[in-house]
């Protein structure tokens, strides 16, 4: 039976020592990628479980995200101090999604590129009035702190949400407000939009003029439509409505008539007009600065009043005559050779508002006692 068996087989099918050893190296191989395609897949579904609203494709390469990031969202280069600050406090309204780019998992923070679809279509939803960026929030600065520990922000809410609005400090948005597009618009379209301020109160005024951001003062009503057109074109001022008539406020700078004397003519340029620049005087800002790291108390009471540079302006209260002024203030303001040895500005402490009581405001107190 043996022999029948041996005499059936063809020759072709006797198989060498190398067919032998290819056919172990075929199926090795088959093994090998059927392991890494079933590791791919299980790799695949843990990552896009643990971000569902990203769906499916969160698993995919960064490269891939990165080449379909949408037109309404920018790479913001955390290592680039001066652009950062400049989409930080640069004037213009930002809506800023973290990720981390840290080669393993971060505390609840997505991948590199991940866009959040609430986040996408917020923007969209807003028309372009919030320009919207993507940013490494793990990665370090020069101060060698991360941009959440910078920012003080909270990882767990997600999609971490920053607003840098037009110059102001940049605030997270909170968890309820984050929830979804609609609760993201509904945050963010309001803070966006540039206001014109009417202040009350002392406090208020030194909270709004005593910092970094300078303030265009105005005789006009907070309505005006100047003043709405100019708080549009400058987003880093502060543009603020000191009122007209009964209801106006003041401003004392302990000069002039406010103490029995005459103004000099240097001075009357700038104090008492309708419209005034109020900004921080940037030497003052340096002197002060070293001074704390120092350890001088002086210079950090003396902060609680810093000086001020102050600008007055005659002429036509129109938008292109206004806006002209505010630019070339602000330009002499940012250049020592303008800034000193002219008269340009007049450095004065800031001053004290009071805002004057309408007739009504007194009778009807007296009706009430």
């Amino acid at each position: 039976h043996r022999a029948a068996s041996r005499q059936l087989r063809p020759p072709s099918a006797t198989v060498s020592p190398a067919e032998l050893r290819m056919g172990c190296c075929g199926y090795l191989f088959n093994a090998i990628a059927v392991g890494l395609i079933a590791y791919a897949a299980h790799y695949g579904y843990k990552e896009a479980s643990s971000k569902p609203d990203y769906g499916p494709a969160y698993a995919l390469p960064d490269w891939w995200w990165k080449a379909r990031l949408p037109d309404s969202v920018s790479l913001i280069d955390a290592s680039d101090a001066e652009g950062l600050k400049k989409v930080l406090f640069g004037g213009d309204p930002w809506l800023l999604q973290c990720y981390s780019g840290l080669p393993f998992a971060g505390q609840h923070l997505p991948r590199p590129y991940r866009v959040h679809p609430a986040f996408k279509d917020a923007l969209g939803s807003m028309g372009g009035g919030v320009r919207g960026g993507l940013i490494d929030c793990e990665a370090r600065l020069p101060s060698n702190k991360s941009v959440v520990q910078k920012l003080g922000l909270v990882r767990r809410t997600q999609p971490l949400l920053v607003l840098a609005n037009g110059g102001a400090a940049p605030k997270q948005l909170p968890s309820s407000a984050a929830a979804s597009a609609q609760a993201i618009s509904a945050w963010v379209a309001p803070k966006a939009e540039p206001r014109v301020l009417s202040i009350g109160t002392q406090k208020t005024f030194a909270a709004t003029c005593g910092g970094k951001r300078p303030c265009l003062l105005a005789h006009l009503d907070a309505d005006s439509g100047v003043l709405e057109a100019l708080s549009r074109r400058f987003r880093t001022l502060e543009v603020v409505s000191l009122g007209e008539g009964a209801g106006a406020a003041s401003l004392a700078w302990g000069r002039g008539e406010e103490i029995g004397e005459t103004l000099e003519e240097d001075e009357a340029r700038h104090f008492g007009k309708r419209v005034s620049l109020l900004l921080p005087d940037p030497d003052d800002l340096a002197e002060r600065v070293a001074a704390k790291k120092a350890g001088n108390q002086k210079a950090a009471r003396r902060a609680a009043n810093p000086p001020r540079l102050l600008r007055g302006y005659e002429g036509d209260e129109d938008v292109p005559s206004l806006s002209a002024f505010v630019q070339e203030a602000l330009r002499d303001a940012g250049s020592a050779v303008r800034r000193d040895g002219t008269d340009a500005f007049m450095r004065t402490p800031l001053p004290t508002l009071s805002r004057k009581k309408r007739a009504g405001d007194g009778a009807g107190k007296a009706g009430k006692a």
